[in-house]
């Protein structure tokens, strides 16, 4: 009832029907948490990683590794998430100053019992779920998340879906990185029943749910969502966003109407000039759904402008979704503004691939 409040306050405000102090007042009750220290954070997940019971204690890639397991794993992460930090820097050290570096802090398993339990407990109506992309191992998966929950101010669940993503390598060479993303992609498409299947359950809590998606991750993702709505289920997901869909387009535009059907609102993030899809192009044979083509209903976002080279290549590249611009897209994207209404965005040419564009 809160986010209906102060969404309700929102389009009263823009109408001119309500004062600028009433819409604070709902939005000061959304953020529970100010989130402006340092601070220890439970970073619940859902995974379908193979364990190693010898490390058990651990939120790291030796406890989760790179193939699918037979079971799904459920459990939490306790993470130190510094104050210092740069907004998408995730930079961990147990060793450390805590103020200035993330830091693992040990893992607690949960029956799936215990896990569902736990997420309908928190009052806020809202849930939200990030699935990673490729060549993203465990531990850089909770730091992500966690990450992402405490820049967003989110006061309700964050839960974290990893599948079997990664590799055995801390650095890949040009050699490894065909086998590697050939590993990981097989390992995606192995996730879609699953991930359907956690779906279920968590639409079953009864709350809001929003979907956050990164790179190959929507190889786990998309189908999976097409397939329930074939199944008969509809409007299961508040807001959908994509972020540099690792995704042939052609396919995509296939699965769009369920798409639609699944999601009160799709935002898509999108770059030309993302080094990974062009490479992904490249291997895959097909053009990428994160390199900016229209869909229907879809909101797609052209964040090329929001770029600052890297080493004298490329930009924010394939990584953007946990930085600053988008995050702070994403933060009006979860209020539910509209696309047109949101700050720093604009309209883009006619003749474009995308609908809008992310200002500097």
């Amino acid at each position: 009832m809160k986010f209906k409040a102060a969404l309700l306050g929102f389009v009263l405000l823009t109408s001119g029907c309500i004062p600028a102090v009433k819409l604070n007042e709902e939005l000061n009750k959304r953020i529970t948490d100010s989130f402006d220290e340092t601070k220890v954070l439970s970073v619940n997940f859902v995974t379908t990683r193979r364990s190693n019971p010898v490390t058990a204690p651990n939120c790291d890639s030796a406890t989760y590794g790179f193939l699918t397991d037979i079971g799904v794993h459920y459990g939490e992460c306790a993470l130190n998430i510094p104050a210092k930090h740069s907004i998408g820097d995730v930079t961990w050290d147990n060793s450390q100053d805590r103020n200035s570096f993330f830091q693992l802090l040990g893992k607690r398993d949960n029956s799936e019992e215990e896990f569902f339990a736990k997420i309908k407990a928190n009052p806020f109506e809202e849930i939200l779920i990030f699935v990673h992309g490729f060549n993203v191992n465990f531990d850089e998966a909770v730091v992500r998340a966690g990450q992402i929950r405490y820049d967003l101010k989110f006061p309700g669940e964050v839960i974290l879906y990893s599948w079997p993503a990664g590799s055995e390598a801390g650095v890949l060479n040009q050699l490894m990185v065909r086998s590697v993303y050939d590993s990981n992609f097989n390992e995606a498409r192995l996730n879609r029943v699953p991930f359907g299947n956690f779906l279920g359950k968590v639409e079953k809590l009864g709350k809001k749910i929003h979907l956050v998606v990164h790179s190959m991750g929507h190889q786990v993702v998309l189908p999976a969502i097409a397939s329930e709505v074939r199944n008969g289920r509809k409007k299961f997901l508040d807001q959908l966003i994509l972020n540099a869909p690792d995704f042939d387009k052609a396919e995509f535009g296939l699965i769009t109407k369920q798409l639609l059907d699944s999601s009160n609102r799709i935002t898509l993030y999108c770059s030309p000039g993302d080094n990974a899809l062009v490479a992904s192009q490249k291997v895959n044979g097909g053009n990428r759904a994160g390199m900016c083509y229209k869909f229907e209903g879809i909101d797609v976002i052209n964040v090329n402008e929001v770029d600052s080279p890297v080493l004298g290549i490329g930009g924010l590249g394939h990584g953007y979704y946990s930085s600053r611009p988008i995050l702070t897209d994403i933060y009006q994207v979860l209020l539910g503004i509209s696309v047109e209404k949101r700050l720093f965005i604009r309209k883009s040419g006619a003749n474009n691939g995308e609908n809008w564009v992310l200002r500097k």
